[in-house]
């Protein structure tokens, strides 16, 4: 079964919808002993990583999500999921102040620098580039330079080489947009609104 987590943090229509394309052994939940018993869980959402994480921590999942991963089961993160994977993020009102992640994959989410010619958040189309082909499960079959849905003011930073596996362009930079670390992975982008391509990274992880 796979939890589709449900802990406060947007609208999931479009992604319940995409995962019922290929499943029918799944549950939209946020109750906990549900969410214990899931041989794959989706955590989804959009929204503030501060938020996010007070959501996590005051329901009792991040323990569960650690849990899950340490018994090696998998976990998929999408966009503010994705960011909640990383070590901790500077995503606050507090000046100079930064809120601790979940910690499985090293790195820390940090806000693009502003520049005058590129707009905050990162919104619309835009393009994966080096795909790890051999070593992707993620991306088995995912084209290079396949367009995706990003909408995002915030990216990881000082990821391991090894847990990237594709990247995307934005502000002069390469950020990694595509993480993978044993039954850990991970999307910035929205899969389930990357039209058939983007279907098919889901569909990859559901058949896992």
């Amino acid at each position: 079964m796979i939890a589709v987590l449900d802990f406060g943090m947007g609208n999931i229509h479009s992604l319940l919808k995409a995962v019922s394309l290929y499943t029918t052994d799944f549950q939209f939940t946020s109750d906990i002993e549900t969410v214990k018993k899931a041989d794959k869980i989706i955590l989804p959402g959009d929204g503030h990583f501060d938020k996010a994480m007070q959501n996590l921590n005051g329901a009792g999942f991040s323990s569960v999500l650690k849990e899950h991963v340490a018994a090696k089961k998998f976990l998929l993160g999408i966009c503010i999921g994705y960011q909640v994977l990383f070590e901790d993020s500077d995503e606050t009102s507090k000046p100079g102040a930064t809120i601790p992640g979940l910690g499985l994959i090293r790195g820390k989410i940090r806000k693009f620098e502003g520049k005058p010619n590129l707009k905050v958040p990162h919104m619309g189309w835009n393009k994966l580039f080096d795909i790890k082909a051999k070593n992707t499960k993620l991306l088995k079959g995912i084209p290079n330079e396949s367009f995706m849905y990003f909408i995002h003011s915030y990216r990881p930073v000082g990821v391991d080489r090894l847990d990237i596996t594709a990247n995307c362009h934005y502000y002069g930079e390469s950020f990694p947009a595509v993480v993978e670390k044993e039954t850990v992975f991970g999307t910035q982008f929205h899969p389930e609104k990357s039209d058939t391509i983007g279907l098919g990274i889901l569909k990859n992880f559901i058949e896992l």
